[in-house]
């Protein structure tokens, strides 16, 4: 724990809300041997953000990214990019252990990766939030970005007072009820309370409860989820998709149009015990935290279905037919996530601790959802092709696109044939259990000379996934829109036409299914199914010892991790369209060395410097055999000479990603006053084993050698480097600049990242690009905030540069980078007295969207999500603050 924040000297001035919150997080980065940044909460133990990754927003060298699939909403962040390195590469710990979790959805909607969707876990249950940017051998290795602690609250802080924090109150999104009705009103709540009992108050107990919901909308629009632009040569002909940019006009894919109705609510409770047994203490914290999430997308998609472009112009042409589909998906996920950690430390000595750590958690996801889709330019036999009911004019002009399409056409519902009614389910189990057992030697704050430490622990983790998809459909091309939708008074943004959005009535639309069923047939194959359920399980032994010295203004610290882990995954592989079941295994052992030292030149400047070895651990799916074989209509099983033979895998001997850290940094205490600090530090990361999918010829299965099967596998295939530059400056107060600013602090940061990435291309060459996925080159805060006679004004300014957000290898112009994005936040807080006050949030003032371009010169639309405004007015109590 980080000591408590000095006293100001002085002039006093009140210290509440933002101020109280910096001062707690200069005192954790001061006390701290590693580089460290912290949030923490303030004086009525509340964040000074509504969410953990809000409040991670503010940290120098952190942006935030939401879940980048095309089946969830993007409206809020869930995961943090350290450093460039996204949630794959950090650890995330409650109270120093891990927890549990099922992962994000990743790129497609049936995967997950790796990481903690910090949005599932209430910002009630953190008193403080420390993300360690260098690595020391006592912590887990799994941490190339950084790794990101969540502290409780204990009943001993603040000397042991009894203290209670009740809040609640209301939030009013600017966005929501456009299609569907929703509440125009959600709420929130949360208690945390605790105390010290026994006959010496010995005893100690912290129990938390929190609620939040909230329903709103949002709005997309963009093209196609891949092959976003098409091009044609000088006669308007199509060109191939295969790089190749004709006469260099850039046209989009599709115009695609999104209303978006979201539900979310979150619920549960924690309960902390602790006993302060002279030299032995318990600690023991229990929790339960719930997630729903419900989403419901109404989405209208105008595809040009011909070859030829005429009336070419650099921002115009004609298409003389189109298909447009009208869909509606519906779907809820859930997720649940339970805990139980407990800690006993015994100080046998004056310098010695042992510590003894044990934890099981356990997470749970369940997604359902259907879709119904109808679509115009559907065939008798079912393809989908351009009806000349739609010819269409586009516009480029400017990034947001449009497509215009006849409104008599667009508006008869009966052009549309019903295409698929479609049911998906994604199921994921987490399991994780850890005993560990440290002894430490002259290891605390202010112990000089020789000091050792070592450790012993074991992780055991399961993963299961399943996920499951049926689609059916009709051959009665007289099932159309004109039986389950109707024209909406929505306009469909950005559409220079002004038409408005198609919508299904889903009652109507799946009860067509049951009206219509001798023409209905299931078309996907359940058995396929198989290709996404895996079971991943590992152990991982760990070992570290390290040695400390400390003397006058120096200290040092070096020592080695062991991290010896054994991997199994069992899944099913396709041959030849019969599904087999199959095994993966591996194991590996690096073994990590850090070293760090920390120079105080003078009371107020501490300088530090670090060297470290890390790993990011392969995503689950990487190792899943998840696999298949396909013999093309010319191939024969058993025939190695086949021309057409497809080969995908999953790889168990994959390594983990390996990383050497380097790391310099300066912190400098302002002078007596200011009550503040200014750091400044400096990384470089160069990570090797980087994981892509790696094409090649050749494979034996069954005894028989297919030399010319195309083989697609998860490989260690390239490297990658960033480095940075992260400046911050925080000041609490102005005054020694005049007394009429007394009341006026602000803090800012400034992050600078250059990267770089070796890419893999089906070719069997690399190339080059200048950043890692979700890395910004960029990161800029700016929090201002005014205190006087019990009242508060912050505004908080957060601007993240361009980031790359995904790759495709074979076509650079291809990739799709998340646009630059500014955030505006404010909040206004009036204290009562007795413990009562006011707090007035606006997140996202401005109504900033998310906006994803690629293309060349990144100068076209992929995507753009809009962000609702939302205000929330908050009455707290507390008692002991």
């Amino acid at each position: 724990q980080a000591p408590a924040p000095e006293p100001l000297v002085g002039a006093p001035i009140e210290v509440i809300g933002q101020r109280i919150a910096d001062r707690l997080s200069i005192a954790a980065k001061r006390g701290a041997r590693t580089i460290l940044d912290a949030v923490a909460s303030d004086e009525v133990r509340r964040l000074p953000d509504a969410s953990v990754v809000d409040a991670m927003r503010r940290i120098p060298g952190v942006s935030v990214v939401p879940v980048a699939d095309n089946e969830h909403p993007r409206d809020v962040p869930v995961a943090p990019v350290v450093r460039g390195l996204t949630q794959a590469y950090n650890n995330v710990t409650i109270d120093g252990q891990p927890v549990a979790s099922t992962g994000i959805p990743d790129a497609g909607s049936n995967s997950t990766s790796r990481g903690v969707r910090l949005d599932i876990l209430p910002a009630s249950l953190v008193s403080r939030l420390d993300v360690v940017k260098t690595f020391t051998p006592d912590r887990d290795p799994n941490a190339i970005g950084a790794a990101i602690d969540l502290h409780t609250r204990s009943a001993f802080d603040d000397g042991a007072r009894p203290f209670v924090s009740l809040e609640g109150g209301l939030a009013r999104p600017s966005r929501s009820g456009a299609v569907q009705s929703q509440p125009a009103l959600g709420g929130h709540g949360a208690l945390t309370a605790s105390r010290t009992f026994g006959a010496s108050d010995q005893f100690g107990l912290v129990l938390s409860a929190h609620y939040r919901q909230l329903a709103n909308n949002s709005t997309v629009h963009g093209t196609s989820d891949s092959g976003y632009l098409v091009f044609y040569d000088a006669d308007g002909n199509r060109v191939e998709d295969d790089g190749d940019t004709g006469n260099g006009i850039p046209v989009p894919e599709q115009d695609k149009y999104w209303v978006n109705s979201s539900s979310r609510r979150q619920w549960g409770g924690s309960a902390r015990f602790e006993a302060r047994l002279d030299t032995l203490h318990l600690s023991l914290l229990a929790g339960e935290f719930h997630f729903r999430d419900g989403y419901i997308r109404n989405e209208v998609v105008i595809d040009p279905k011909s070859d030829t472009v005429v009336d070419q112009t650099a921002t115009s042409g004609h298409f003389d037919a189109a298909s447009i589909q009208v869909g509606y998906r519906d779907g809820v996920t859930r997720n649940r996530t339970r805990l139980v950690m407990g800690e006993a430390r015994w100080e046998p000595g004056a310098r010695d601790v042992v510590r003894l750590s044990a934890s099981v958690s356990q997470a749970r996801m369940r997604e359902a959802y259907a879709q119904v889709k109808f679509t115009a330019g559907l065939t008798a036999s079912g393809s989908v092709k351009g009806s000349s009911a739609f010819p269409v004019d586009y516009d480029t002009s400017t990034l947001q696109h449009s497509f215009s399409v006849p409104e008599d056409s667009y508006y008869d519902l009966s052009l549309y044939p019903l295409a698929y009614w479609r049911k998906r389910q994604r199921r994921a189990l987490s399991d994780l259990g850890t005993v560990r057992l440290d002894w430490s030697h002259a290891m605390a704050p202010g112990d000089e000379g020789l000091g050792f430490a070592m450790g012993l622990g074991v992780q055991r983790s399961a993963y299961r996934y399943r996920y499951t998809s049926r689609v059916y459909k009709t051959t009665d091309r007289t099932i159309t829109l004109a039986d389950a939708g109707y024209v909406s008074g929505v306009s469909l943004p950005y559409n220079r036409e002004g038409l408005k959005l198609l919508v299904i009535d889903p009652v109507k639309a799946w009860a067509l299914l049951e009206a219509n069923a001798d023409s209905v047939y299931l078309e996907s194959d359940p058995d396929d199914d198989l290709a996404d359920r895996f079971t991943h399980r590992e152990t991982s032994l760990s070992g570290y010892a390290l040695a400390h010295f400390a003397q006058g203004p120096w200290e040092l610290e070096a020592g080695l991790h062991l991290d010896a882990t054994r991997l199994s995954t069992r899944g099913y592989m396709e041959v030849d369209e019969s599904w087999q079941a199959a095994a993966n295994a591996a194991r590996y052992a690096p073994l990590l060395p850090a070293a760090l030292v920390d120079f105080d030149a003078s009371e107020a400047l501490t300088l530090r410097a670090a060297y470290s070895r890390t790993i990011g651990r392969p995503s689950y799916e990487s190792y899943s055999p998840g696999s298949s074989i396909e013999f093309g209509t010319d191939s024969t099983l058993g025939d190695g000479t086949s021309q057409d033979v497809s080969v995908s895998l999953g790889n168990p001997d994959l390594k983990p990603r390996r990383s050497d850290n380097f790391d310099l940094s300066a912190e400098w205490r302002l002078p007596t006053g200011f009550d503040g600090l200014f750091a400044l530090a400096a990384f470089h990361k160069g990570i090797r084993n980087e994981i892509f999918d790696a094409v090649t010829s050749g494979y034996t299965y069954d005894g028989v050698y297919y030399r010319y099967a195309k083989v697609t596998q998860p490989t260690n295939a390239s490297g990658a480097r960033v480095s940075g530059l992260e400046a911050s400056l925080t000041v609490g107060s102005l005054a020694p600049v005049s007394r009429h600013l007394t009341g006026l602090g602000f803090s800012a940061n400034w992050t600078r990242l250059e990267g770089s990435l070796d890419v893999l291309t089906s070719a069997g060459t690399t190339r080059r690009l200048g950043q890692l996925v979700g890395q910004p080159g960029e990161i800029r805060n700016l929090a201002m905030f005014f205190t006087q006679d019990g009242f508060e004004l912050r505004g908080a300014l957060n601007w993240t540069s361009t980031a790359l957000r995904a790759i495709t290898p074979d076509v650079a112009y291809e990739d799709v980078y998340w646009a630059p994005r500014r955030q505006l936040d404010l909040q206004a807080r009036y204290h009562f007295g007795a413990g009562l006050s006011v707090i007035l949030d606006v997140a996202n003032l401005t109504e900033a969207r998310l906006t994803s371009v690629t293309g060349p010169g990144r100068a076209w639309l992929k995507d753009s999500y809009s962000v609702p405004r939302t205000v929330r007015l908050s009455l707290h109590w507390g008692l002991g603050n």
